[in-house]
């Protein structure tokens, strides 16, 4: 699932209709102290490109094994098959094969790397080593402004609130995550969890958002979020601790998380 945030809805947070309103659909000007982090880290419609169209697909065949761990990836065939030019295909080759995914040595064809189809479920195994410690980091160092952001974000959420929640929901998951990453205090786990989340969209556009799936992340991170409100740092790493084992693979072979 793409994450579209429409930049022409954006308006100065001064203006005073902006925590009133109840916009139609999901309407990021509503959360104006999340607009930084919803704008600078979301694959929006707007910033995409051809390039990590391809990328995404190509990232998707590896994941569901159509493109097992050895198998050559050649620029002409890919873009033939995925019916497009070469040059995003080459792009797109060197973007897998810097995030590791890939490798290509020097004058020789690009291949794909044994195990990269547990691409997805490594980076959430990463999540899980960092993000609890993240998410007791801090607390105490969000903005109340921020908080109080979230916490409507979440209230629009809710599953009870029509058929616009699920979208919301994802929303909610897409925030919180990036507002833990913001403000833990440490400029390495930050940068290595939003690279980490960059991988969510797959995710989503894989079918991993099911009703449920969505009732119950949309719980536990109500859950987190209370915590993070009161101040307690200890609830708040447990629970995100236990949000994301909740969410990892329940059965062997299962590579979307």
């Amino acid at each position: 699932m793409a994450f579209f945030v429409n930049q022409d809805l954006i308006i100065p947070p001064s203006t005073p209709t902006l925590r009133t309103m109840n916009p139609p659909g999901f309407n990021p000007r509503r959360y104006p102290e999340l607009l930084p982090l919803l704008l600078d880290g979301t694959d929006s419609a707007e910033k995409r490109s051809l390039a990590d169209d391809v990328h995404d697909r190509l990232l998707l065949k590896i994941i569901r094994g159509e493109l097992p761990g050895g198998t050559e990836l050649k620029s002409t065939q890919l873009a033939r098959e995925l019916n497009v030019s070469r040059t995003p295909v080459i792009q797109a080759l060197g973007r897998l094969t810097t995030s590791g995914v890939v490798r290509q040595a020097l004058n020789l064809r690009a291949t794909v790397r044994e195990g990269a189809e547990n691409w997805l479920v490594d980076i959430h195994r990463m999540r899980r080593l960092l993000e609890p410690e993240a998410t007791r980091s801090c607390v105490g160092r969000v903005p109340t402004a921020v908080l109080e952001d979230l916490a409507m974000l979440q209230e629009d959420a809710r599953p009870a609130r029509g058929k616009e929640w699920q979208t919301h929901a994802r929303w909610l998951d897409h925030a919180l995550h990036l507002v833990i990453a913001e403000y833990c205090g440490n400029l390495s786990i930050r940068e290595t969890l939003r690279r980490c989340w960059s991988y969510k969209r797959l995710s989503y556009e894989a079918g991993n958002d099911s009703e449920a799936h969505l009732k119950r992340g949309y719980l536990q991170h109500a859950a987190i979020l209370d915590a993070l409100a009161a101040g307690s740092e200890d609830a708040a790493a447990t629970l995100m601790a236990e949000h994301l084992d909740a969410s990892a693979p329940s059965r062997p072979g299962q590579r979307i998380v």
